[in-house]
């Protein structure tokens, strides 16, 4: 019977909340280039090796413990970022939010993809 009851239990959650999107953790190598008023902003090499300026909105207080970013401290040192976008709905419109939810800082000459 407490089998049927979980059963029944997790189907319905399903139905609850069919639209509900699962957050996509994306991992990307990048060079701190220093806080602003936009964001977190990282120089980050792209697959066919062209440089492009990401910007995150947000960094999860826990990270900034470690790495306090918004002092500027780390400019010019090389991180591993993973970051979540989450789409944020307003009256004027939605708007997207990337947010960083880790760091991994890496040591000279180590790169996250070769």
């Amino acid at each position: 019977m407490i089998q049927i009851t979980l059963l029944l239990l997790s189907l319905t959650s399903l139905f609850i909340y069919p639209f509900q999107e699962i957050e996509k953790i994306e991992k990307e190598e990048g060079v701190y280039e220093g806080h602003d008023n936009y964001g977190y902003s990282f120089c980050c090499k792209t697959e066919d090796g062209f440089e492009s300026i990401l910007i995150f909105n947000e960094i999860l207080s826990v990270v900034l413990e470690k790495h306090p970013l918004h002092i500027n401290k780390h400019i010019g040192q090389n991180f591993i970022i993973s970051f979540t976008k989450d789409v944020i709905i307003e009256e004027k419109g939605s708007r997207e939010v990337s947010t960083i939810i880790r760091l991994q800082k890496l040591v000279s000459g180590q790169h996250f993809r070769e």
